[in-house]
């Protein structure tokens, strides 16, 4: 069964949700833990802020993982891996903040929400270890003189993860569509049927390096044209993936 969960504050007290239409079933704890239970407490979607779904250790990203950006002759080379703090994640609604000095954009992606430790996993067993799916946008700043191979600055300063607006569970991620606006003027548009390796290789292939916890989240590429996707100050970017919804947020230069 697909269900729909999320965190989310309302009267100053934070909780987690399960949606049920227009409103929110408020639920006993983690449901990356416990089984969910409801307190019996509703309260409308439309009156609640919107937290990041998640808290997780880490967010790792696949790069050139869509066959559309890599060109061809190159599909079946093995995506990058690159990481993003926690520090970077921020949910619906909030401000990405963004230097004055470097050209930055964003990426419209799917998120896999890992469920429980995976280590090793096999492609054959990897969807056990997957929670749920939910947006990212993979904020990227122009590297550093070409000489941050890690990535550290271009993908992971603070506010650089938005996540959300919720988790979708069991939905089949083969053919979805993607689109990227900024201000309402479309950037990017792509379907995760065009990717290079798929939800279940994508874990696997992580697990392999990385040991993965229960609410941590694996960015799995992004369609082409992301480079043109430029954010400035006063900026709204809005991504959206099929079946889950559309993560708007709002730019702003640092202080």
């Amino acid at each position: 069964m697909i269900e729909k969960y999320l965190r989310y504050i309302f009267n100053g007290e934070s909780s987690y949700g399960l949606i049920e239409g227009e409103f929110i079933s408020q639920i006993e704890s983690n449901f990356l833990i416990d089984k969910p239970v409801k307190t019996g407490k509703i309260v409308e979607l439309n009156k609640v802020k919107i937290l990041p779904p998640v808290v997780p250790s880490k967010v790792v990203g696949l790069a050139y993982n869509y066959k559309d950006l890599v060109g061809e002759g190159e599909k079946d080379i093995e995506p990058l891996i690159f990481l993003k703090p926690a520090t970077s994640v921020v949910g619906m609604g909030d401000d990405v903040i963004i230097p004055d000095d470097r050209t930055v954009w964003g990426e419209v992606e799917l998120a896999i929400v890992i469920g429980k430790k995976a280590k090793n996993v096999s492609i054959e067993s990897a969807d056990s270890f997957i929670f749920g799916y939910t947006i990212a946008n993979d904020i990227t700043m122009q590297n550093i003189n070409s000489r941050d191979h890690h990535l550290a600055r271009s993908k992971g300063c603070d506010t650089f993860c938005p996540l959300g607006p919720w988790i979708i569970t069991n939905m089949n991620t083969s053919e979805l569509s993607l689109s990227n606006r900024i201000n309402n003027k479309v950037f990017q548009e792509g379907n995760t049927s065009n990717r290079i390796i798929n939800d279940a290789e994508a874990v696997s292939l992580v697990s392999k390096y990385i040991t993965l916890y229960p609410g941590d989240v694996i960015i799995t590429g992004t369609p082409k044209n992301a480079m043109n996707s430029l954010l400035f100050d006063g900026s709204e970017i809005s991504i959206s993936v099929q079946g889950i919804g559309t993560l708007v947020n709002q730019v702003k230069k640092e202080n």
